[in-house]
């Protein structure tokens, strides 16, 4: 752990500049934005677990998640408040949690080397992007890898209890993202495949017992609660039979396939790194070690389990691949696992070089924590928006509901963030007339028409008008 202490340290400190200028800041991608959102008004009352509250006039009755995401984040924000910082902090506890879990199931599969699947997580833009922007998926993570690790457990030890957890987990998964929590089910028999150290028969049996372990408290609470088999109702019809047959969101169904792979480009080239100078310099071949070449083949391929279904679908986003990257860093890790333990096993811990680079990762350390205090209370995105969104905010009171113009109708970041900050609703009805108008100052309106006048406030991409009697 002495010599491989410096390491984490390396990766931690990575992690956290990469974030840093984001974590203390305002401004998150749109979808985080929504979900924090929900999550906020269900911790302050404002809408339950079945029938989650955007705002008076926008996502209303919104069935297009299931609620558990909300409900998990509205814990945050009922013991600490509602500020913007709580819906960072839980994005980036779940990565952690999903992180550590990854380590422990790496370590249950005998490598030595648990830092390298940091590394490899730090080489995915799309994960350390996810971080600060309350992704749906950052909390699926914890769920589905945790299914895996239980069903390895029972592999040794308490067979049904962990079955049942690796369900359960399953069951939760989906309370959290709905169906695409199911991809571990694929895992016994994947494992039983490449690995063969169970048989047929068990792979069989351990596979249907997590399927029903999963399915059957789903079904219970269908049947038990009419309000909960309306709410799956709305979201099939919607998220799964629309999501298949009516929305478009790519131009091919094999973008998904072409975005994981992109996103693994730079871990690619570590590894390519690694194979060439380990070849020209050690002169040995680091992948001769055909247990962990075969784990790892495991892990990858277990891994395309979580990305091939979604080419059924016309709707795909790159953040949907993020549950498949904890078994991916993992296959990466274990292909180079032995060379690099034997490598770190020969340093010699009072070496100079050795014991610079630990001076540089405390130190690195410290700077990392200290960096995102650079970039407190300033806004990371979105920036003119936001400034004068506390402006217009200053005069019109909370809970109001603004109208719009029709070029403005499909500016849904305007919307989330005037919700999630300063609870003011927009209407994207035009035929109604609230009492106060926002408008971008380069579009035009007929103002006199309908009675609207100008409030003189120093912003700069918007104006608000307010109704005259």
């Amino acid at each position: 752990m002495k010599k491989t202490f410096p390491f984490y340290l390396l990766a931690v400190s990575i992690f956290l500049i990469i974030i840093s200028p984001f974590l203390l800041s305002r401004g998150m991608f749109l979808d985080g934005i929504v979900y924090a959102n929900f999550s906020k008004n269900y911790a302050i009352g404002e809408g339950t677990f079945l029938n989650p509250f955007f705002s008076q006039t926008f996502l209303v009755d919104f069935k297009s998640h299931p609620p558990m995401f909300f409900f998990l984040e509205g814990q945050f924000f009922k013991v600490f408040g509602t500020s913007f910082l709580i819906e960072r902090f839980y994005s980036v506890l779940s990565i952690l949690i999903a992180c550590l879990l990854t380590l422990k199931l790496y370590k249950k599969f005998d490598f030595k080397m648990p830092f390298l699947p940091l590394f490899f997580f730090l080489s995915i833009p799309l994960m350390t992007w996810s971080v600060v922007n309350n992704i749906i998926e950052n909390t699926l993570i914890i769920f589905t890898t945790s299914s895996v690790l239980f069903y390895i457990y029972s592999l040794s030890k308490k067979r049904i209890l962990f079955i049942f957890l690796a369900g359960l987990s399953l069951t939760i998964g989906f309370s959290v993202k709905g169906f695409v929590a199911f991809f571990p089910l694929s895992f016994p028999f994947i494992y039983w495949l490449v690995i063969r150290k169970t048989n047929f028969l068990r792979m069989l049996t351990d596979s249907i017992l997590i399927f029903l372990f999963s399915i059957i408290p789903i079904l219970l609470s269908i049947y038990l609660s009419q309000d909960v088999m309306d709410y799956f109702d709305h979201y099939f019809e919607i998220q799964i039979i629309g999501g298949l047959q009516n929305s478009i969101t790519v131009n091919s169904r094999f973008y998904i396939l072409g975005r994981f792979f992109s996103e693994l480009i730079f871990s690619f080239i570590i590894l390519g790194i690694y194979f060439l100078v380990h070849k020209l310099k050690i002169r040995k071949n680091p992948l001769k070690n055909n247990e962990n070449n075969k784990k790892a083949l495991l892990m990858f391929l277990f891994s395309l389990t979580a990305v091939l279904p979604i080419l059924l679908s016309m709707k795909q986003s790159g953040f949907y691949l993020l549950p498949a990257f904890p078994f991916v860093v993992i296959a990466f890790s274990g292909l180079i696992d032995e060379s690099v333990s034997k490598l770190i096993s020969n340093i010699n811990p009072k070496i100079k070089w050795f014991s610079t680079l630990k001076y540089i990762s405390i130190g690195l350390l410290i700077i990392s924590i200290s960096l995102p205090f650079l970039f407190y209370g300033k806004d990371s995105r979105d920036k003119e928006l936001l400034a004068d969104m506390d402006i217009i905010a200053e005069f019109i009171p909370q809970k109001s509901i603004l109208s719009i113009p029709p070029q403005m109708l499909e500016e849904y970041s305007l919307f989330a963030y005037y919700a999630r900050f300063h609870n003011i609703s927009i209407d994207r009805n035009i035929k109604v007339q609230r009492k106060y108008l926002l408008i971008r100052k380069e579009h035009s309106y007929n103002f006199k028409k309908m009675n609207y006048k100008k409030v003189n406030l120093n912003t700069q991409s918007y104006n608000i008008y307010e109704k005259e009697n």
